[in-house]
Formats: C-alpha cells, structure tokens, sequence
C-alpha cells in the first residue's frame, strides 16, 4: 500500500469510501486466517499490526462503551426462566393407582379363600373350583394382557378402567346367581378381562404424569396390592361367616369397583404414542431386545413358583392344623407393604441400579416361597410368609421400572402386556407341572409341589441374574447420544440459538460491508 501524500486533497470522496470498505473486508480476513488484531488508521487509511500486548493495553484504558445494534431485525432468543410446576401436583393419579391395584391384584391374591364355599355350593371336585376361582380369573387376567395393552392405546385410561371395572364390578355380582361352575367359570372370565384392563392402564398411565419421579410413585401405588392382601382375607372371612354364604363377600366386592369407575373420570391424559394406525406388529418390536426376552423367560419360572403357593399353601397349613390360616396368609400382605416401603425410599435416592433391586426380589421371593415345603409349625409359616411378602413386594414395586430401563417409558404398556402373557401362561403350566391337578389335595400332595417349586425358582433366579447383568452392561457401553439424537433438548436449542444469533449477526456485517463496497463500484 502506499501512503496517500499530504498535498493530495482533492481526492474524490468516492475513492475515500472505496478504500476504506475494502480496507474493512482485508481487516476481518487478515483476523479470521491469522488470529492478529490490526488497527485502522482513521488520517491515513492504512492496516498496521497490533500485538497481543498492545491489545491488552488498549482494551484496558478503553472505556466501556456499548456497541450499538446492527441495522435490521433482530433474532429473538426466549428462554423460559419461569420455575416448572412440580409434579406432585399430580399426586391425585398415585393416590388413584395405589387404590385401583388395591381393588384388583389385591382381591385376586385372595381369592383362594372361596375354594371351599364353591365346592359346597356346586358339589364339584376341588380341581374344578381351582380352576373357577383361582386359574381362570388369574390366568385371563394375564394372558390378556396384549389385548388390554392395544385397548388401553386405542381408548386412553378413563375408558379402559371404566370399562375393566364395569366388567370385574358386574362379574362380582352375578357370580353367585350362577346355576352351574362352567357358568362361574365365565364369570370369572369377565373378573379377569375387567382387572387386567385396570391394571394395565394405570401403572402406564403413570409414566405420562410423572417423569422426574416415576420410580419413586410406581414403587408407591404397588403397595396397594400388600394392603389388600393383609386385609381382606379376615374380612371376607367374617362376612361369609355371618351370612352363612360366600355371595354377599363378592357382591362387597363389587362396591370396590364402582369406586374404580369413578376415579377412571378424571383421568384426562392420553397415551403418548397413540396413533390411529396402532396394530399389534408394533407392540411386538418389544420382543426384540434381547433383556425383555430374558426377562419373560425369568417371569415364567416365577410366576409358576408363585401360583404353586397360592394353590398349596392353606392346604398345606390346614393339613398341619394350623389356626388362623387366613390370618397367617394375609401376614405376607403385611410384609409386602413393609418392603415395598423400603424400595419406594431406596428408590428415590436413585442410588442403587434397579437390576440389583430385581436380583434381590427374586432371590428372596423364590427361596421363601419353595420353603414352604419345610414347614411344619406356627413359627416356621408365620417366618416364611413374611420373607414371600418382602420378596412379591420388592418385585411388585421394582418391575415397572425394571422394564423402563429394558424398553423405555412409552413401550411401557405393551411391555406390561407380554409380562402378564407369560404369567398367565405360567399359571397353567404351574399346575400341570406341579402335579397338583391330577394327585389329589391332601397335605402331603401340597408338600410335594413345593418341593417341585424349589427348581423353579432356582430358574428363575439364574434368569434374572443374567437379565439383570446385561441390562447394566448395555447401560454401562450405550453410546452418548449425537447431536442429531438431541436436538430435541432444551438445552441444546437454547444454545443452538444463541449460536446462530452469533452467526447471523457476523454474516449480517459481511453482506453490509460486501454491499457497500459493491455500491461504490457501481457508482
């Protein structure tokens, strides 16, 4: 460059203009490709470099003034700095959960209380009361399951525990007018539809309330079943004995379920994922993880193990003459409710991997459940219903976020599906491979079963350790999500368009200076 000479001073304002917008473009690509600062001299239009420094030095005796705003509109950021609800505020839905499992697992654990009033009032062998009171309610309950996962999708919670407390509320009531047992059998069949519709709907319908403290309420509403358990059993107990029958104990039931339907009114909130191209290919894609696959295989040995007791247990006691069976039996309510206490504060701290929780569950409920089959006196039952209550508890309480962590929180509910399609199918074979169908009812027939139940249990507790481990190795090696995958974060786009303020203003100050510099040429 060379420097204008001082006696030159009818150059043109044009080429003062042009000098200096092209002086401007060379500063700002001199600054990006060298990282140097050069300052513009205002008398003679020249670019001399500018150390570090130097830089420093001006910066610090330079007063602060404010740039004034770029020409033009400006890109509004709007970042919500106004605190969020909390989100018990809802804590109406837990309180509605806790209640509904209480009027639906809870009336179904205890449902072995009626075996012996059936048998009197139909004549009918004690295989076929089983399977009225016990098999199929239970069995259509979970093998439904899909189904009532795919209803639940299709028509949202407020109609599907409408709709499943209108039929287990109604089944209660005409039960006891049946003439015959396959008659009973079919209403049971309603009883364990409307439960299932119940169940499934409002465990999932808590992921869409909660999402901060989902764990926390799910380990809560799950003691509603424990209370069940250690209730009713004496009550129903009492109410058939002083009507001399076991009808007006189901149509109290029944009131259970009016109750159901009410609380279903105010539930609002639709499924996440509900589309009206819902089929039933989509609620398979669950069965590819290979954890869910292990998981099913894990609930199949324990479900077994599980209606093995239920069937054998008042026998086994009533055979060692035991008093207060019910009393002892509603026991293991108590002791659920109890552990269930403890995972819901375990959980909450979120300090302890909810694979570590299940492990824990199983080894406690199987062992304690097959142990019946050493069990003689008062003590020892009273010993081994507390630990089988701790243990159903724990894996009550921990299964719906085990199964978060498998599939995620919107694949919750065709998850809780096929769970529930594997415990029913377990329910079955439970009985035929326990023998107790085809051997007869006395205590020693009980004794054996439990016996068979101790191998089951093992295998189910050797799934759910390897369930468990490589559910946590998955989270342990799961790659962080990209950029791309987060683009949905709040974070992220309140510093995207920060980025893209700051881009667009420096683009907006090269086009000016580009346009300037194009004007002049022009004119």
């Amino acid at each position: 460059m060379q420097r204008r000479k001082s006696g030159d001073k009818k150059q043109s304002a044009v080429e003062t203009h042009l000098r200096f917008s092209f002086l401007c473009l060379l500063q700002f690509f001199l600054v990006s490709h060298t990282g140097n600062w050069y300052a513009l001299s205002p008398s003679h239009l020249t670019l001399c470099r500018i150390s570090k420094k130097e830089m420093a030095i001006e910066r610090a005796v330079r007063s602060n003034i404010r740039r004034a705003r770029p020409p033009g509109p400006r890109k509004a950021v709007f970042i919500d700095d106004t605190p969020k609800p909390s989100e018990w505020r809802n804590i109406w839905v837990a309180i509605f959960g806790f209640y509904i499992l209480f009027a639906e697992t809870g009336v179904r654990q205890v449902m072995n209380g009626f075996v012996e009033p059936v048998i009197k009032t139909y004549n009918c062998t004690k295989d076929e009361a089983d399977t009225a009171v016990l098999v199929v309610p239970m069995a259509s309950s979970l093998i439904l399951g899909p189904f009532c996962s795919i209803f639940y999708q299709r028509t949202g919670a407020r109609i599907s525990i409408i709709v499943g407390a209108v039929l287990t509320g109604g089944s209660f009531v005409v039960g006891p007018f049946c003439k015959s047992i396959y008659l009973l059998m079919l209403a049971t069949f309603g009883i364990g539809i409307g439960c299932g519709l119940m169940r499934n709907s409002i465990i999932s319908i808590q992921c869409e309330y909660f999402k901060k403290k989902r764990n926390t309420v799910m380990a809560a509403i799950s003691i509603g079943p424990g209370l069940g358990i250690f209730i009713l059993p004496s009550t129903l107990k009492w109410i058939m004995v002083k009507y001399d029958s076991w009808g007006p104990a189901w149509w109290f039931l029944s009131l259970f379920y009016v109750i159901s339907a009410i609380m279903g009114l105010f539930i609002s909130k639709q499924p996440s994922e509900q589309t009206s191209s819902f089929s039933f290919s989509s609620a398979v894609k669950v069965c590819k993880k290979v954890e869910f696959d292990l998981h099913l295989i894990a609930c199949f040995f324990a479900s077994s193990v599980t209606f093995i007791y239920l069937a054998n247990i008042l026998i086994l006691m009533e055979s060692e003459n035991i008093e207060n069976k019910e009393g002892i039996y509603g026991f293991q309510g108590l002791a659920s409710i109890v552990g269930k206490f403890v995972l819901t504060f375990v959980m909450s701290l979120n300090r302890v991997h909810n694979g570590i929780i299940m492990i824990i569950s199983y080894v406690i409920a199987q062992l304690s459940l097959s142990s019946a089959a050493f069990c003689y006196k008062f003590w020892q039952f009273r010993i081994q219903n507390a630990f089988a209550g701790i243990g159903i508890g724990l894996y009550q309480a921990c299964l719906a976020p085990f199964l978060v962590a498998i599939v995620g929180p919107s694949q919750l509910a065709y998850a809780l599906g096929f769970t529930n399609l594997i415990n029913g199918i377990s329910i079955i074979s439970g009985v035929w491979i326990s023998g107790f169908a085809s051997k007869g009812t006395t205590g020693e027939d009980a004794r054996s079963a439990f016996f068979i139940s101790i191998w089951l249990g093992i295998a189910a507790i050797v799934m759910s350790v390897v369930t468990s481990f490589l559910l946590m190795a998955r989270e342990k090696h799961k790659r962080k999500p990209s950029m791309k995958q987060m683009k949905h974060s709040p974070e992220l786009n309140a510093l995207t368009n920060i980025t893209s303020i700051t881009t667009s203003r420096a683009t907006f100050a090269i086009i000016t200076l580009v346009s300037c510099y194009a004007f002049l040429i022009n004119r």
